[in-house]
């Protein structure tokens, strides 16, 4: 599939079906803790990336023959979804194919935007971000394009969840010693406490991040935090997948999934229903024909493509 992951489980949505709508990696941020690499193309206006038909015909191809189960499509991806032109013609036509619950991953840097703010409002939930409220704190973790304002963005953001009328699940990604001091956080409870918005989550770096040294807050640093920002704070809760919903995923799945972020190799066998002892010989395979690497992060072991154009030669 070109467009499509998964289903994968999800922390939030349940059993996802992705939609990755943009190409890699096109975005209005570089964030320091993204787990999908450094922003190789970083833009501020929208486009159309002429993909639109494209991926309609391939999720109605794959919803067609899929069996297994679907909690929600999310559009999200490489990128931030809200610079495709045709954000809001990919809802309403994906509304047509099915009655799945729509969902948006969104950075809200462009909610500042009626048309995107007026887009999003066609998904059943929304899921945006902020990771900072202070000009100095978002430069450094978000690293964003010069014509994002922080300013803008919180106020298209709080005019969004004013309007909207489906859920809102806010996450705030932290980054030890970069946006999680008493300062910081002062000033994000501040931001949040004027939005409507159904839950607040907290989350921090749980894969390799693009830029090297940056690390996971602790578990006493989120109980503060939570504390700090008052009784909507939620702990971000890892979705445990059911046993039984294994797949006949092989190992083109498995490079396509790790190929868009590094999984361990619980997260893999959760994500494509693949059993562990049929993901074992997958796994040495790839490693025989060295198209994939480990790395170790807080304590545990990420699966990545080490050489993308081995692992298309291995298709062919």
């Amino acid at each position: 599939m070109k467009y499509l992951f998964g289903p994968v489980p999800s922390r939030r949505l349940g059993y996802s079906l992705g939609i990755d709508i943009l190409p890699a990696k096109v975005c209005t941020f570089d964030c320091i803790y993204c787990e999908v690499g450094k922003t190789t193309r970083k833009i501020s206006e929208r486009e159309d990336f002429g993909n639109s038909e494209e991926i309609l015909a391939e999720l109605k191809e794959f919803l067609e023959k899929f069996t297994g189960r679907i909690d929600h499509i999310t559009v999200s991806g490489s990128g931030e979804p809200t610079l495709h032109k045709k954000l809001g013609y990919l809802a309403e036509e994906i509304k047509k194919i099915t009655e799945i619950p729509l969902a948006l991953i969104t950075n809200a840097s462009l909610f500042h935007m009626e048309d995107v703010r007026k887009e999003a409002m066609l998904f059943d939930v929304v899921l945006p971000s902020i990771d900072a409220g202070l000009n100095d704190t978002f430069q450094k973790v978000n690293q964003p394009h010069r014509d994002i304002v922080l300013e803008d963005m919180i106020d298209g953001l709080k005019k969004f969840c004013d309007e909207y009328k489906g859920k809102v699940l806010l996450e705030i990604l932290f980054v030890k010693g970069i946006n999680d001091s008493e300062r910081d956080i002062l000033a994000l409870r501040k931001i949040i406490s004027v939005m409507k918005v159904s839950k607040l989550q907290i989350n921090t770096v749980v894969r390799p991040p693009a830029y090297e040294g940056y690390r996971p807050i602790e578990e006493k640093d989120k109980e503060k935090i939570r504390n700090l920002l008052g009784d909507i704070a939620e702990i971000e809760l890892v979705f445990k997948s059911e046993k039984d919903n294994f797949s006949n995923a092989g190992i083109e799945d498995v490079e396509r999934l790790i190929a868009r972020r590094p999984c361990t190799f619980e997260t893999i066998s959760a994500s494509l229903g693949i059993p562990i002892d049929r993901l074992r010989f997958i796994m040495d395979e790839l490693e025989e024909r060295k198209i994939i690497k480990t790395d170790q992060f807080n304590g545990e072991f990420f699966y990545s493509i080490l050489n993308k154009e081995k692992s298309k030669e291995g298709k062919k």
